[in-house]
């Protein structure tokens, strides 16, 4: 199929591409790297294209569909109306499932806040999907249907002060460089678990009943 590249200012044709689809022929002009820059990409279908070090300086993604897609080293430079689906704010609460005992890359994870290890530095290039070192996050729905092999989900809250990556071509997960869990759930039962992972220093003290003396 012929599939052409239009210039976003004059709708003028910049590349006639002979492929198997648009994506393709996208990712045909990148590896010749060719300039997209002005290309006017409205409502293309890119997911999961690879758009390694593209120059879309100036492009027009209005509505362009780049779940998955390799941005990273692309030139995103006065992009147009590119947009992150998911919104994330620090103060807003998402989820993340983990395995048992509420562990998760080597992390064990407590009810509070939870930070990277020390030395570690987030990786903040929002080019990049599955980025590490961070902690990943989504909807509950996301978790379910991606970790459905996880017992253990959290409602977490995202701190005021933590670094958020929320990558432009987004699966529909972000990461931050800390984690609030404010309740754990089991995920077969549904039952609530939270005071099963409080830190050791956080978990009420029992208290000796004292024993009755007989006359």
């Amino acid at each position: 199929m012929k599939f052409e590249i239009r210039n976003r200012w004059n709708d003028s044709v910049m590349f006639e591409i002979e492929a198997e689809s648009f994506v393709k022929a996208v990712e045909q002009k990148i590896a010749e790297r060719a300039d997209l820059s002005s290309a006017n990409l409205y409502r293309a279908n890119l997911s999961s294209a690879n758009l390694y070090r593209a120059n879309l300086s100036g492009a027009n993604l209005y509505r362009a569909y780049l779940r998955g897609a390799d941005l990273s080293g692309a030139n995103l430079t006065d992009t147009k109306h590119l947009v992150k689906i998911m919104g994330v704010e620090p103060g807003n609460v998402y989820w993340k499932r983990f395995c048992a005992g509420l562990k998760n890359n080597g992390y064990q994870f407590y009810v509070g806040l939870n930070t990277l290890r020390e030395g570690e530095i987030f990786a903040a290039n929002d080019r990049i999907t599955c980025s590490y070192p961070g902690f990943h996050f989504a909807s509950r729905s996301w978790c379910a249907v991606n970790y459905s092999n996880r017992p253990l989900e959290a409602r977490i809250r995202i701190p005021d002060d933590a670094q958020i990556n929320e990558p432009w071509a987004t699966d529909g997960k972000a990461s931050a460089s800390a984690i609030e869990i404010l309740q754990v759930f089991d995920v077969v039962t549904g039952k609530d678990v939270t005071n099963q992972f409080r830190r050791p220093e956080d978990k009420p003290k029992k208290t000796r009943k004292a024993r009755k003396v007989s006359k």
